[in-house]
């Protein structure tokens, strides 16, 4: 073989191997993130889904609460009307309001009004229920239920007395003068959860259903009871959260199982394997791409380089050799030197250097890319998080303080579903730019995920990290934003202790930036 094809080939080869090395390291993290990406996703959707059902249960609540008080006098229409406050016109006044409610609120089925004295009211929505003679509401789980609850009374699912269909109830007794009157039962419409859950979607052919306690689908967001035949002999109740991977005729498919507690029932989540896989399969194809096509660039380069390649072979092996040690910058060097504007291999040095400047600059904007979340332009949750625990080596190490902020938006599912995920992606933006515009350059910010972020607070105290958390706050409170919106946050500070690890850390932060949601948000709460 000659001098010149081997130098072709060594050259080949040492230009393209920090290609391929740079292509499988970027294949590997990213493929794992996005796996991790839809995992999370099909976690957070499934919550989606059950605080929508959490929120349809709530407003029954409330509007069970607005009916006790109608019979109690206490929403003013009953003595407005003039009519003499007995038991009949309560009873009266309070059917007129469950008239005008059902026919507005789609999550009731109907309300029915049991009395102590065994008997049974419904408004006109319900029908004829087809009871039995001897029907006594006073024996009902739900009327038994809800004379043991303080507030509102959410039953488990059973069968329905007349229908023989499986139904859900939310109860609410009603006193007078310390005595029950009666108790009030609205039947919760599965069939509008369904059309709620079947909103919810996952990939291309996931979607969610609940199950009953009897492996009965009470609510389906799509066609599900086959992928439920692969797992229904499992014992699926014993834990609140599973995560099952199924080997079916059709691939592999996963299994996302919550229980919804209070209602003894479970939500589903189901996917095929293939459809998650897909998103990392396009990154491959993609990779894959960008690797022939550099090879090809590289094989045009050293092609034109060939030709004029004879005459200085000799100088250009040396330079070969410091290339296959990596050694780019002394290269660049030697070039220079031993090459002039009339040198015939002088194009091939500004080729080097245009190679060595990409090399340099793909591996810079690799870094950024890994670290950086594409949204806000802060650190992303794998950044932030390695940076913490660098910190925290560091104050051992040295004997160093730091604080720890984490704060979260108030609220922002609502403004995102009154003024689109484009408003919110807005806000988002804006109060990372506000916090990144109000921090020293030393303190490090980045999203944790969603709406939650964390900014370090390095050789910083307690009181001074609560201060800076106080004022950030006041900022964000204070700014201006379309729809006449106000955006909060709230926000937990800690510090360090001696001891302390990455997950005892964010386990503290974390603890009160929930204590601070739990007493009414848009506040700081730190530790003691």
């Amino acid at each position: 073989m000659s001098l010149k094809r081997k130098i072709f080939i060594l050259t080949f080869f040492i230009a393209t191997i920090p290609v391929l090395i740079i292509s499988i390291i970027t294949f590997f993290i990213f493929s794992g993130e996005i796996k991790e990406v839809e995992s999370q996703k099909m976690e957070l959707t499934s919550q989606n889904v059950e605080k929508n059902i959490r929120e349809e249960i709530n407003t029954v609540s409330e509007i069970l609460k607005y009916l006790a008080d109608s019979y109690n006098e206490k929403d003013g229409d009953l003595t407005s009307l003039n009519l003499q406050v007995d038991n009949e016109n309560r009873l009266k006044h309070m059917i007129n309001r469950m008239e005008n409610i059902v026919e507005v609120e789609k999550t009731i089925k109907f309300i029915g009004f049991g009395s102590p004295h065994k008997k049974m009211i419904f408004n006109n929505r319900a029908e004829d229920q087809n009871l039995p003679p001897d029907y006594d509401p006073t024996t009902r789980p739900w009327y038994t239920g809800t004379l043991n609850s303080k507030g509102a009374y959410l039953s488990e699912v059973f069968i329905h007395a007349g229908t023989g269909e499986p139904i859900v109830t939310l109860s609410k007794k009603i006193e007078l003068d310390g005595e029950i009157v009666g108790v009030l039962a609205a039947i919760i419409d599965l069939s509008h959860i369904k059309n709620e859950v079947s909103k919810f979607k996952i990939g291309n052919t996931g979607s969610f259903f609940i199950v009953d306690k009897n492996n009965k689908i009470l609510v389906d967001g799509g066609d599900n009871q086959e992928n439920f035949n692969y797992i229904s002999k499992m014992d699926l109740f014993s834990k609140d959260h599973l995560k099952i991977i199924k080997k079916t005729p059709m691939g592999k498919k996963l299994y996302h199982i919550k229980k919804i507690k209070g209602l003894d029932i479970l939500l589903f989540g189901s996917v095929d394997e293939k459809d998650i896989n897909n998103i990392v399969l396009r990154l491959k194809f993609y990779i894959l791409g960008i690797v022939l096509l550099t090879i090809v660039f590289i094989l045009i380069i050293l092609s034109i380089i060939s030709k004029n390649f004879d005459s200085s072979l000799s100088q250009l092996s040396s330079v070969i050799d410091s290339i296959s040690q990596g050694k780019y910058s002394e290269n660049i060097d030697k070039l220079t030197e031993i090459m002039d504007e009339k040198n015939e291999l002088s194009f091939i040095n500004n080729a080097i250097k245009k190679m060595n400047y990409e090399i340099i600059k793909r591996e810079n904007d690799l870094k950024y890319i890994s670290e950086t979340d594409p949204l806000t332009g802060c650190y992303n949750r794998r950044a932030i998080v390695n940076l913490i625990e660098k910190e925290i080596e560091q104050s051992k190490k040295f004997d160093l303080n730091f604080s720890l902020i984490m704060f979260d938006l108030d609220r922002f599912k609502k403004v995102n579903d009154t003024f689109g995920h484009l408003f919110g992606d807005t806000v988002l933006k804006g109060v990372s730019k506000a916090i990144s515009d109000n921090i020293k350059t030393t303190d490090i910010f980045g999203r944790y995920g969603g709406e939650e972020f964390l900014i370090l607070l390095p050789n910083t105290k307690l009181d001074k990290g609560i201060m800076i958390g106080e004022r950030l706050r006041q900022i964000i409170e204070k700014m201006t934003w379309e729809h006449n919106t106000v955006i909060t946050v709230s926000m937990g500070v800690v510090k360090k202790f001696p001891d302390d690890t990455l997950d005892l850390l964010l386990g503290r932060v974390d603890d009160l930036l929930y204590k601070a949601k739990k007493n009414g948000r848009n506040r700081v709460e730190y530790q003691e």
